[in-house]
């Protein structure tokens, strides 16, 4: 699969059926593929944009309903209404299986949300490079992305194609923070990453700076952490090509 260098990329995970325009407009697509209609991702296959599906091996948000599991760990997180799962519970890593299979069709790849976890489950990495590994032999052209993960980096990197640095810019970030943030990006340089800022708490001076040192970074940044909008600089882009618009 042709892959673009440094890539316009979106991360939306609403459904709102007059916004499929705009997000066939990008090179790549980061969404939640579950609560489209069939008809609508038939339209967003229709366009340019390459989709990749959210996908977490480590919660359960309550946007994806209720969970039907009671076996294994599982911590409830209040300030994201959502509960922590870990692989070590082979009940989840089932479920976790199931999961990436049924999103993959008609998908280009999935991206793999809160990495960072395996930080406070690092029972859990072993399961995850196991099922990354699946993925790849069974879906060797996927786009395979991960979101931060920066510890457990060098284990994943022989299966991802990317990394979303989240949170690029954030106005409470500590001159220490950002030092670090810079060291990493540094040590990233050979990796495809995606960078994600947030409009209520971004630093549009240290952002410009940041993609002008790193210029093969791609950037968007979003109206806010719910990732439920898309920005008004998204929406005014116009189509890669008139062939290529799925209106």
């Amino acid at each position: 699969m042709k892959r673009p260098q440094n890539p316009r990329f979106l991360v939306y995970y609403g459904h709102d059926k007059d916004l499929v325009p705009s997000l066939c407009q990008t090179d790549l697509l980061i969404f939640e593929s579950r609560g489209w209609s069939d008809e609508q991702l038939q339209r967003l296959r229709s366009g340019p944009s390459k989709l990749i599906g959210y996908i977490s091996c480590f919660a359960w948000p309550d946007w994806l309903g209720s969970t039907k599991w009671w076996w294994g760990p599982k911590d409830r997180d209040p300030s994201w209404n959502a509960w922590w799962m870990s692989l070590s519970s082979m009940g989840w890593k089932f479920r976790v299986s199931q999961m990436w299979k049924s999103l993959r069709p008609g998908l280009d790849g999935l991206f793999f949300d809160n990495l960072d976890r395996l930080d406070q489950d690092p029972k859990a990495l072993k399961p995850f490079l196991k099922i990354l590994s699946q993925i790849r032999q069974t879906w060797p052209e996927a786009i395979l992305i991960g979101n931060r993960g920066f510890s457990h980096w060098s284990s994943m990197s022989p299966y991802l194609d990317g990394i979303l640095f989240e949170n690029l810019t954030d106005s409470a970030f500590s001159a220490q923070d950002r030092n670090w943030v810079e060291s990493k990006l540094a040590e990233l340089q050979s990796t495809q990453v995606y960078a994600l800022d947030y409009e209520t708490r971004r630093v549009e001076r240290e952002a410009r700076r940041l993609r002008s040192v790193f210029p093969n970074l791609s950037y968007y940044c979003a109206p806010d952490e719910s990732l439920q909008r898309l920005s008004q600089s998204a929406l005014d882009q116009r189509p890669l090509d008139p062939e290529d618009s799925c209106e």
